[in-house]
């Protein structure tokens, strides 16, 4: 087996990952004590939005290999890789017939059965972007009571986030017509919506 072979990145890599998060107290009705104030003050709007680079994936090819045990294989690694593969992350390219490999897999890869010629996970699926956000105060109840009230929206956008690419599925088998690409993965969740109230006491 070639040396280097077997190293490669963690299937949970992420080389770019950003998280920035924000609190807007409103200054609706603040520093008055009346009963208005109370009903429709102190609320606040606060956001978390996430990005980071697509997780790793590694291309397979559906044929098998025949050990000197006469045992087989399947399904194995190229043995080969030509290069000039794409590198974009975009949702466009894994939305576009075999995305960064234009014209198909076999294009870009040594199909012969034979010891592994790339690495694990060579190569990046689909960025991941989002933005929740959460719209709520508290009121007092009494001395010891509270109401709380929110409104929770995740992905507030509705951007489209591609699953990632998962063990011999037809986005990473070469021959696939779908290799290199989402089209049978199904997308992460869009725009939720979730309200809450709570009393505590």
């Amino acid at each position: 087996m070639r040396s280097g072979s077997e190293y490669g990145r963690s299937d949970f890599d992420a080389t770019h990952f950003m998280v920035l998060s924000g609190i807007w107290d409103l200054p609706i009705f603040r520093g008055k004590s009346d009963g208005i104030t109370k009903f429709l003050g102190g609320w606040q709007l606060s956001g978390i939005f996430t990005y980071h680079t697509g997780f790793p994936w590694t291309p397979i090819n559906n044929n098998c290999l025949q050990t000197p045990g006469q045992q087989f294989i399947c399904p194995i690694r190229p043995s080969g890789y030509a290069g000039g593969a794409g590198t974009s992350t975009d949702n466009r390219t894994f939305r576009t017939q075999n995305g960064n490999f234009s014209g198909g897999g076999p294009n870009f890869f040594d199909l012969t059965p034979g010891p592994p010629g790339i690495g694990r996970n060579s190569f990046r699926g689909p960025r991941y972007r989002s933005l929740d956000m959460t719209f709520g105060k508290t009121t007092p109840l009494g001395e010891r009571g509270s109401l709380q009230l929110r409104m929770n929206v995740f992905n507030v956008f509705d951007t489209l986030n591609l699953s990632p690419f998962t063990f011999n599925t037809p986005s990473i088998v070469i021959q696939n017509q779908f290799f290199g690409t989402a089209g049978t993965t199904p997308a992460l969740a869009g725009r939720v919506l979730e309200l809450q109230a709570r009393v505590s006491f």
